[in-house]
């Protein structure tokens, strides 16, 4: 992701690479803030959420579709390396066939 923000303001993001089902709903907004602002943010994001750790990323490494936005309050230090060096399997990825309805609502006929 690149953005270089000369003012604030509410800009529209979408993603750019095909990652599956429901990728053409992957819109997003991006709103540049002050310092002060985005410094406020980040405080107020550490104090609220999980944190990403080996069990919250394989939850988020499963497929899904118009999942709403959230954060985390902080990262495991060690789970970067656990993922490279795949202690944490990669996640399931798309599969072959049928969609998979949990994550595709569309239907064959």
């Amino acid at each position: 992701m690149n953005l270089q923000a000369d003012a604030p303001g509410k800009f529209r993001g979408l993603s750019s690479h095909y990652s599956g089902d429901g990728f053409s709903d992957m819109h997003f907004d991006v709103r540049a803030v002050p310092p002060e602002q985005f410094a406020a943010w980040i405080e107020r994001t550490r104090n609220t959420g999980p944190t990403l750790d080996a069990r919250s990323y394989t939850a988020l490494a499963r497929p899904s579709m118009n999942t709403s936005p959230f954060t985390f309050s902080a990262a495991d230090p060690e789970l970067f390396q656990e993922i490279v060096t795949q202690k944490l399997p990669p996640g399931p990825g798309p599969q072959t066939g049928r969609p998979d309805p949990s994550v595709s609502p569309r239907t064959e006929h």
